[in-house]
């Protein structure tokens, strides 16, 4: 398991949390920590990737990219 933390824009309440969390909750992610502008989760590089998992936070509507360092 790879741990990986996604930066998220244009998420204004719970009801975008639980949207983003709901297109994430797939095969080969777990630990899953959704948040208002992150989430947070480990997954399973043999299962999903990092891209298709930012392409599902995008394809809801939820501009996404890869954490790298702090923000």
């Amino acid at each position: 398991m790879t741990k990986l933390t996604l930066k998220i824009d244009n998420m204004m309440c719970e009801m975008c949390s639980a949207k983003v969390t709901e297109v994430l909750s797939v095969d080969g992610v777990t630990n899953l920590d959704v948040k208002i502008g992150k989430a947070t989760m480990d997954y399973d590089e043999s299962v999903i990737s990092a891209e298709q998992l930012v392409e599902k936070v995008v394809d809801v509507g939820f501009p996404a990219k890869i954490k790298k360092g702090l923000f």
